[in-house]
């Protein structure tokens, strides 16, 4: 029996709610944890979250992408895709209790502060074990991850706002992130028989080969994104500079789930064009992001340099002035980030030049790390921030060169096309540059800074007559059009179904009246006994005739 085809609308709903959340839920509980544990408790939680996130990567091993690509390709047969299930999860039992043993000889022997944190995340470790997300990513059953992650991540918050109340509740900070994830994954299991048959013959390494060519990349990946905090950990003394670091990253890492998430709905468009050897329709739509990218990331760089000594107070609270030149600094990954997100992720993955992309992620982790090892020693947090926008940049630069050596296409156009964005960012920069000093620094002041900002940027496109700005504005408000017109005709269709029903009940009293009428006239001959019988018969058609009567409108 066929499988039912999967609802791609229910998906993309399922996971714009989550996505959503993603972004609201960091500001709800920022302000408020910020306050409670400052700048020293969110550095231990920082630091320990990164040195647990290296046991991590060996656990998971490459099984999340392979696992992924491989139940897709075996959506259809129970039998293979229960096999393949089975044998996936074996290695990252076998992988992930290695790796438990040496993170746990690592807490006992080199943490001998913070030692509880570092053990409460090595559940977080554990719970590695019961994760089965790439499996339904592979069934493309996006709704169940959507919906059990979303239940019960407002649990983690519920209980972040009933019991972290002070510094001391730290400890019960980490654990209530850390088993609400294994909550999530836990759940998923709940689904799982449906999708599984039994099977023999399991061969848990037979795609060992190509699980380790997937690690490699990732192991990259992870030194790049994450090798800072512990670096910053190492070479600093305290946990305050991680704290600030973390915070300031926070909220840059908010402002680029708004920007990198323009392009990810058009991957699987410019995969199927370049299978196809449309070479002119890739070319369109990467032209296309790296616009998107360069209107909402200029603004957002802008906006943050010159909003940052607002919002950090208004946002973290007192102790966390350091974050505001960090904030600063950060913005410019707003930029950066945004356009290797496309140029790597949009364009040489779906294009099948996965190996390039991961040299490029070396040069990048390798650029990072040199840096923040002479930088940090000198700068501390300051100095790890300069390393990570530096490394963007030149994954950037190193992006750019191979298309245009390559010449897989032009690059001058990506930049030809911004400069309206610049001359908007900067010209909306200059009044709120003035406007902050004499607005109050509360939450009413920050959002009033902000949305003077958004509405100047947007004059100021309209102004310019940019014309993806203009076509988003024709989009949105024809939509809105739409909706409106369909209101309305359900308006007019209601007032119609009104009308017709007043005339139907019109003609039902004229009939009524007619029917009484011819009653009355054939009541007199009733009454003196003639006919009687047939007197009654002579009611009768009569009444079905004024039934039939049309309504008079």
């Amino acid at each position: 029996m066929a499988e039912k085809p999967k609802s791609i609308k229910k998906n993309y709903i399922y996971n714009l709610i989550y996505q959503i959340l993603l972004v609201v839920a960091p500001l709800i509980v920022t302000p408020y944890v910020s306050r409670v544990l400052q700048p020293t408790g969110i550095g231990i939680q920082s630091y320990s979250a990164s040195i647990v996130s290296y046991f991590t990567l060996v656990a998971v091993l490459g099984t999340a992408t392979f696992g992924q690509k491989a139940i897709g390709t075996l959506q259809t047969e129970a039998e293979a895709r229960s096999r393949q299930f089975w044998e996936i999860f074996l290695v990252r039992l076998i992988t992930t209790v290695v790796s438990a043993l040496f993170y746990i000889l690592y807490v006992f022997v080199l943490v001998p502060d913070n030692a509880i944190v570092a053990l409460i995340f090595g559940i977080q470790l554990l719970g590695t074990i019961v994760d089965i997300s790439w499996f339904f990513q592979g069934m493309e059953e996006f709704g169940k991850i959507s919906l059990s992650s979303i239940f019960f991540r407002i649990a983690n918050i519920v209980c972040i706002f009933l019991f972290v109340k002070t510094a001391d509740d730290l400890n019960l900070y980490v654990f209530f992130s850390v088993i609400f994830i294994v909550g999530a994954n836990l759940s998923l299991w709940l689904y799982l028989p449906k999708y599984l048959v039994k099977v023999k013959r399991i061969r848990p390494f037979r795609d060992i080969k190509d699980v380790l060519q997937l690690f490699i990349p990732s192991v990259a990946v992870q030194i790049y994104t994450v090798l800072d905090k512990s670096m910053i950990g190492w070479l600093t003394e305290g946990s305050a500079e991680n704290g600030y670091y973390e915070q300031a990253e926070k909220v840059v890492k908010m402002a680029l789930s708004v920007v990198s998430s323009l392009g990810t709905v058009v991957m699987p468009r410019i995969a199927q064009k370049f299978k196809q050897g449309d070479d002119e329709a890739v070319k369109f739509y990467i032209y296309k992001l790296y616009r998107c990218i360069m209107l909402a990331g200029v603004p957002m760089a802008f906006g943050l340099i010159v909003i940052s000594d607002v919002f950090v107070p208004v946002f973290f609270g007192s102790g966390y002035e350091k974050c505001i030149p960090l904030l600063c600094i950060f913005s410019l990954l707003t930029i950066f980030i945004g356009l290797n997100s496309i140029t790597n992720s949009q364009y040489l993955v779906p294009t099948n030049r996965q190996n390039v992309f991961t040299v490029i992620v070396i040069i990048g982790a390798v650029v990072n790390c040199a840096l923040n090892a002479v930088l940090i020693p000198l700068f501390q947090a300051i100095g790890a921030c300069i390393a990570s926008v530096i490394g963007e940049f030149v994954v950037m630069l190193a992006g750019f060169l191979y298309v245009w050596k390559k010449k897989l296409f032009a690059i001058s156009p990506i930049f030809k096309t911004s400069v309206k964005y610049w001359i908007a960012a900067i010209i909306m920069f200059v009044p709120l540059f003035f406007i902050k000093k004499v607005m109050p620094v509360n939450v009413i002041g920050l959002i009033a800074l902000i949305a003077i900002g958004v509405v100047v940027y947007f004059l100021m496109l309209l102004i310019l007559r940019d014309e993806l700005f203009l076509e988003l504005l024709k989009k949105m408000f024809g939509k809105i059009g739409k909706l409106f017109k369909r209101e309305k005709v359900a308006v007019e269709n209601d007032s119609s179904l009104a009308e017709q029903e007043a005339a139907v009940a019109d003609a039902q009293a004229q009939s009524d009246t007619v029917a009484e009428e011819d009653a009355s006239q054939s009541g007199p001959a009733s009454a003196d006994g003639e006919r009687s019988d047939g007197g009654a018969e002579g009611v009768a058609p009569a009444a079905e005739k004024s039934s039939v009567i049309p309504p008079q409108t």
